[in-house]
């Protein structure tokens, strides 16, 4: 079994990806050195460890079953197999372990054999993650507008303190946000399961920070000596493509009309995908963020205050400044979406799938034809004409 096990719980829009990636790249060296960060534990390549946990905790967190999702549990074997394998450190990071219930915490726990484990909490400021959160709600084809959305977190999150809130979060399904981002009971929930001693928290830097910044922060946090002290730079690559404040409204309401035509989910996604990776990025000005209403900025500043307060009971070691969880005025707007922005921005996604789709059709054309009887004549009469002239 490994010697040690570091599992990275890095709730949605805490930095996870990079890290992932950076961990990914660093994967072989790592090896060499006696520290796993496994990246083909299921027959292909991966840079987090998402389809192990999901594939260990789907029943007990999802209300779709395994039939719809065709897992059938191999990810999770490969893990385990290679963590247990291991004698040396072994590290594991993937955004759904925050939202895990106690006891498929502990199920997961329990299936990496390790001789001992420590847990470590990436942690942003609710001003970037509630705007995220929804947009993030908005990709998986749901219908909840923004300002319904922060209404449910609102009433999840409940008037009582955290510490009486706590088992509320822990046991209902749908509690998954606050499990994720009510921060000071997050690290209780770990500290329960495997010691107060055995827990740290790395908060985001502010923006503007050095780049180096974060990786410094959850290199101290991990204290893995063959973690190089500058982070190697990433390849370029496309991640979570964010979308800004009128292409995330307008996704929304394409999710409105979806559902009203009765297409399903993966339909609907499918589309998406197709203007969050071509249609929008190529928008000379794709115009600002998504930001809190101004209405709730006073609300969210008082759940993180008290949020503060409860992680400080704890004693968790923080890498990095908890004021980094503060919310600033900035990250709040004013007045809602311009109807004109909205509508630039569908026109010119819209402009460009049919662009593309037209090129497509094109190239397909052009292909069939080459393959058919016609299309074979045609090209030796053109290579005789060709001949005749030379």
């Amino acid at each position: 079994m490994a010697n040690r096990l570091i599992v990275h719980i890095g709730p949605r829009k805490t930095g996870t990806t990079y890290l992932q990636r950076v961990l990914q790249q660093l994967s072989p060296s790592l090896k060499a050195k006696g520290v796993l960060y496994p990246t083909d534990y299921r027959g292909q390549e991966d840079y987090n460890h998402v389809g192990a946990v999901s594939d260990l905790t789907h029943n007990e967190e999802s209300k779709e079953s395994n039939r719809w999702t065709g897992k059938d549990g191999s990810g999770w074997t490969g893990l385990a197999e290679a963590v247990a394998s291991w004698d040396g450190t072994a590290i594991i990071s993937a955004e759904m372990i925050g939202g895990l219930r106690p006891p498929a915490a502990r199920r997961m726990l329990d299936g990496l054999k390790a001789s001992s484990v420590d847990i470590v909490i990436t942690m942003r400021d609710l001003g970037r993650i509630l705007p995220s959160s929804w947009q993030q709600h908005v990709r998986n084809t749901h219908t909840q507008s923004y300002r319904r959305y922060l209404e449910r977190r609102a009433s999840e999150r409940g008037d009582l303190p955290p510490t009486q809130m706590q088992a509320e979060w822990d046991s209902e399904r749908h509690q998954t946000f606050w499990r994720s981002y009510a921060y000071g009971a997050l690290v209780r929930r770990w500290q329960e399961l495997v010691g107060g001693d055995h827990v740290s928290v790395v908060t985001l830097p502010p923006a503007g920070s050095p780049s180096n910044l974060l990786w410094d922060r959850f290199r101290a946090a991990l204290a893995v000596d063959a973690l190089p002290e500058t982070a190697p730079k990433l390849p370029a690559f496309i991640a979570n493509i964010g979308s800004t404040r009128s292409e995330a409204v307008f996704l929304h309401a394409l999710n409105v009309e979806a559902k009203r035509r009765d297409w399903n989910r993966k339909t609907a996604n499918e589309l998406q995908q197709q203007l969050l990776s071509s249609g929008f990025l190529e928008r000379p000005d794709r115009g600002g963020p998504l930001l809190l209403p101004r209405s709730y900025l006073g609300t969210v500043r008082e759940w993180v205050d008290v949020d503060i307060a409860d992680m400080a009971t704890t004693d968790v070691v923080v890498h990095g400044n908890v004021e980094d969880l503060r919310v600033l005025d900035s990250a709040a707007s004013h007045g809602r979406v311009p109807s004109d922005q909205i509508a630039a921005a569908g026109a010119f996604a819209t402009a460009n799938a049919m662009a593309r789709e037209a090129a497509e059709i094109r190239r397909r054309n052009t292909r069939e034809g080459a393959l058919s009887l016609p299309g074979r004549l045609a090209r030796r009469f053109r290579a005789r004409l060709r001949g005749d002239q030379t």
